[in-house]
């Protein structure tokens, strides 16, 4: 049976847990039998993917000394890694944890990168110097159009954790919601830092006045996950311009407003620049498991 670990390094917002998913369900379309695990730091969004059945592994975040080359072999990063025996191991842009030891991991090895800025695939860490090496990855690949790399990669649509024909129709989603045939709804949704839904809800709260149905929602919160499952319930969409948000409301059509914020390496406000017309032309997660199959 084929072994797939996915990892997720990142902590801020539930995108990388979402990501994941997205793979999980892709490896299930796929109808190849394999078993599936999420490896993730410690993070209050590893219970999404519990709650929906994927199995998930955390561990805590470690230092680039731990991880780097003379205590690698002490990492939970490694041990972890090494215990579940992948045969692909797909690596969610956090590459730099894994440079110490990439090479030894006797494995077929992805690297999914979505936009991000050239400055983070070199840089200094305390003791040394990091610069990605694309040569030690049987694929790297791009999962959203619209920026540039330092060196080549193979492109593939976005990623997102649901097919159009996945989610609840009209009439299920708006019962599922109290919403009423005449009601005009908008779905206002925040995962990131915990305050920026906040933040944006000042500038439309005027939609409760003019008699919209607002549903909000917050994962940290429990909310509606994953929210696309009831997106055809909504006429409009406000959402942050992560990965994850952006891709899933360009996916199934939706008008949406979305609201950047400053990220590490990330240009939210370019996503929007660039990519607000682009139409993916199918879930580029089974994408990439055609790719891996193939």
């Amino acid at each position: 049976m084929l072994r797939v670990l996915f990892l997720s390094s990142g902590i801020a917002g539930s995108g990388h847990i979402v990501l994941g998913l997205s793979v999980a369900n892709a490896f299930k379309r796929s109808g190849v039998q394999h078993e599936f695990r999420l490896l993730s730091v410690e993070t209050p969004f590893a219970d999404l993917a519990r709650r929906h059945g994927v199995d998930v592994h955390t561990i805590m975040a470690e230092n680039e000394i731990i991880l780097g080359p003379a205590r690698w072999r002490e990492s939970e990063l490694y041990k972890a890694i090494a215990s579940f025996k992948p045969d692909i191991l797909v690596v969610d842009l956090f590459w730099f944890a894994l440079d110490s030891f990439i090479k030894e991991l006797p494995c077929r090895k992805v690297l999914l990168i979505r936009q991000v800025d050239p400055r983070f695939f070199r840089f200094r860490v305390s003791d040394r110097e990091l610069a990605f090496r694309p040569g030690d990855y049987d694929l790297v690949a791009t999962i959203e159009p619209g920026f540039a790399l330092p060196f080549p990669a193979e492109s593939l649509e976005p990623l997102v954790i649901r097919n159009r024909d996945e989610i609840k129709t009209t009439y299920e989603a708006r019962a599922d919601m109290g919403i009423a045939p005449e009601d005009r709804a908008c779905f206002f949704g925040f995962n990131g830092n915990a305050w920026e839904g906040a933040q944006v809800w000042k500038s439309f709260d005027y939609l409760d006045a003019e008699g919209w149905k607002v549903v909000r929602s917050d994962n940290r919160a429990g909310g509606l996950f994953p929210a696309v499952d009831w997106y055809n319930a909504f006429d409009m969409v406000v959402c942050g311009a992560g990965y994850n948000a952006f891709w899933e409301a360009r996916h199934f059509g939706k008008e949406a407003f979305f609201a950047p914020f400053p990220r590490n390496f990330e240009d939210q406000y370019h996503r929007i620049r660039v990519n607000s017309d682009y139409v993916p032309k199918e879930n580029g997660a089974d994408q990439l498991v055609r790719r891996l199959m193939g």
